[in-house]
Parts: C-alpha cells; structure tokens; sequence
C-alpha cells in the first residue's frame, strides 16, 4: 500500500485529522488514543506512512504501523471530517500562546510548582496557572493524562458563549495544556466567615440561570463548592462543568439544588481534633456556620418557589420517591438532627418549617 500526503495540505489540516482520527477512529481513554494525540503534530510532517524518517520515536512507529491501515480509511471520508476549528486553534496556539506556555514550562519543571507566583491550583486532574497573553489573564491547566484532555475539550467547546463560565481560548496536545479565560472572583471556600457576606437575589438567580444554559447545551456541573467563584460585582462564575451522563439520575432539578453548598460555603478555621478543646471549639463553629447558611437556605428555596416552582416541585418529587427506596440512603433538605440547640437558629428553623422544609 503507498500512501502520500497531498502536497496542497497544509500542516495545520494534517494535525487536525490526526486529532479527530484519535478522537473517533480509536476507543476513548485507550493508549492508541493518548499516543495519537501526543504525537499529531509529528504525523503532521511524515509524508509517507510507509517510509517512516529514521529519527521516530520507537513508540510512534509502534503506532503507526498498528492504525495506518484504519487511518487512511479513516481519511478516505475526508470531505466528511470537521476539522475548521482544530485548524483555527492549531494556529491561534503555536502564534499567541505556545512561547508563554513554553516559559511556564520550563519553571514547573525546576520543582516547587506550588510555590510559583503564577500556581492557581491542583485537582484530580491536573494543576493550573497564571499566564498573560496580549494583556489578558488566562488559566494554563496542565493535565496529567492526554485522554482525559481531550474529554475536557468537549464540553468548553459545547458552552462556549455562555457568561459565567470557564471558556476554552486553545489547546495542545503535544504540550499537554488546556487554556482558559481566567474567571474573575473568590473561589467561594475562601470567603471569610466574618464577612458573612449577603450575595443578593439577583445574583443568585444568575447563578441558577447559568446552570440551566449549561443543562442545555448537555452539560452536569461538578457541584463541589471550590468549583465556583464569587466576585461582588460580576456574581458568581462555574470552574469545572462536564458531559452529562447518559440515563443518569443526576437530572436539572438535583444540579439547581446542589448549588446550596457553594452558597452556604466559607473559609472557616481548619480545628485540630487534638486539641484539647476542640469539642467546644467545633461546637462553635458549628453554630456560626448555621448563622450564615440558614438564612441563605431560606432566601435560596424562596427564589427557587417564586421563580422555578417547577424545578422545586420536580426535586421534591424525586426525593419523596428516593425515600420510599429502600436500597436508597437519602437525608433531609434541612436535617434538624446536627443542627445545635441556639436561640439565634430556632427562628430561621421555624421559617424554614412554615415553608414546608
């Protein structure tokens, strides 16, 4: 079999069919897919995939000979394959952000990344950073596994245009990067205690409103507070969103009522079990954070019963199915049982029993 790259292609449209060949020519979250997409800048340059130049690494010549028969059948629906956009970002990449990447790069890997002015944070999935580009802020996520990149490629792509929420400005592969616009704001676990800040009802909404354009688009959040931002002037903005899951449970209604955990969340002293009165410490600490997400409990089920009765009436009716589930363990809206006995509570209580919860 001969096969030799048309010479009128350009490099950037060989290196996007290379990524759309390992995104649905191979079996997600495989090695031929991690390895194809490592290496589809440097299947963009081979010309002929049965004269191989003799400085490839042994790994991708292993992988060419594996797939090269699916490939080029693969590339025989050319005409079908949509590949403007991996084109557009291919370039916007390697001319905006590649050099700016390359720097930060280059400090990570002296160690201490945690320790770099530029570090925002690390999850499951990878580490984040600072970098600026044409007077822009933008968040460089580096993630420890190519595969799992190109999963969280698709849904930035799918909510792009939706304010509020983490949008894609370009990726590489063969850097191992995803960049994002930087989401301005507090990550809501940071909020101190003291301030007990009172978000208002706008805001709030908005923050509804958001989760409803990501549900659309086919999108779930991640409801874990540290996944939202606060910022007093702009509201709050959703980090982490992902595919939804087919035939899940986890449906519109429970995503608008998981968002009481990032409302209710804030920077509390970490006690040290040790110490002598922590008992008592944790005791009041307890009641602070009952003074604080009370209140807000009672202003959250008040917007969602004036302005999403249907949303309220579809949760209350799932979770009154749930308890009847005896293979079910499913707790109360509002569990009175670990709330403190404190005259300063018993009346957000008593208004959040008058409103049926």
């Amino acid at each position: 079999m001969t096969f030799e790259r048309a010479p009128q292609k350009s490099q950037a449209l060989l290196q996007a069919q290379a990524e759309v060949f390992a995104d649905k020519g191979v079996q997600d979250f495989s090695v031929n897919q991690k390895l194809l997409l490592k290496y589809s800048a440097e299947l963009s340059q081979i010309k002929d995939l049965n004269n191989l130049p003799s400085d490839l690494p042994a790994e991708l010549v292993v992988l060419i000979k594996k797939n090269k028969v699916a490939y080029v059948n693969f590339l025989r629906q050319e005409s079908k394959l949509k590949t403007s956009f991996i084109e557009e970002n291919i370039k916007t990449y390697k001319e905006k952000f590649q050099p700016v990447v390359a720097e930060l790069k280059a400090k990570v890997a002296q160690g201490n990344s945690e320790k770099l002015p530029e570090y925002l944070g690390s999850g499951n999935n990878g580490s984040a950073f600072r970098i600026e580009v044409d007077g822009k802020s933008y968040a460089a996520k580096f993630s420890r596994e190519i595969a799992q990149a190109n999963y969280e490629i698709k849904p930035l792509i799918l909510a792009e245009g939706i304010p509020h929420t983490s949008q894609l400005a370009c990726y590489s592969f063969e850097d191992g990067v995803v960049v994002m616009g930087l989401l301005g704001g507090t990550d809501v676990t940071n909020l101190p205690p003291e301030k007990a800040l009172e978000y208002s009802d706008g805001h709030i909404i908005q923050l509804i409103d958001t989760v409803q354009k990501l549900d659309a688009k086919g999108l779930d959040i991640d409801p874990k507070p540290s996944n939202f931002m606060y910022d007093p002037e702009e509201g709050f903005s959703v980090l982490d969103y992902h595919l939804k899951h087919s035939g899940g449970r986890y449906g519109l209604p429970q995503k608008i009522m998981d968002l009481r955990f990032a409302l209710m969340a804030r920077g509390f002293e970490k006690l040290n079990y040790k110490d002598t009165d922590y008992v008592e410490k944790e005791k009041t600490q307890d009641i602070e954070r009952y003074k604080i997400s009370l209140p807000l409990m009672i202003r959250f089920l008040g917007i969602l019963k004036e302005k999403y009765p249907d949303i309220l009436a579809d949760w209350q009716t799932q979770h009154d199915e749930d308890k009847k589930n005896p293979s079910m363990r499913v707790s109360e809206l509002i569990d009175r049982r670990h709330i403190p006995e404190h005259p300063e509570l018993q009346g957000h209580l008593k208004k959040l029993q008058e409103m049926g919860f």
